[in-house]
């Protein structure tokens, strides 16, 4: 699934509604700051790593970390 631009609008809106920097979000939330904004540019795809993480706590992604890794299965 990629992120949209409507998406990543509305998350930017809503940076600059609550006068909160994206610097500010990236080092409260442990981000490196460059990837914050690759994300909300869409030059990042998000698709793993700490990238994936940051769209995820920017609400942009679901958390899916319940779900079993590709390739398990379950034993009985």
């Amino acid at each position: 699934m990629r992120l949209t631009p409507e998406e990543l609008e509305k998350v930017r809106a809503e940076f600059f509604i609550s006068g909160q920097s994206v610097a500010d979000w990236a080092r409260a939330n442990h981000c490196r700051q460059e990837l914050v904004y690759a994300v909300l540019s869409g030059r990042s795809k998000a698709t793993r790593g700490e990238s994936h993480r940051i769209a995820v706590k920017l609400g942009l992604k679901a958390n899916r970390s319940n779900v079993a890794p590709v390739g398990a299965e379950d034993v009985m």
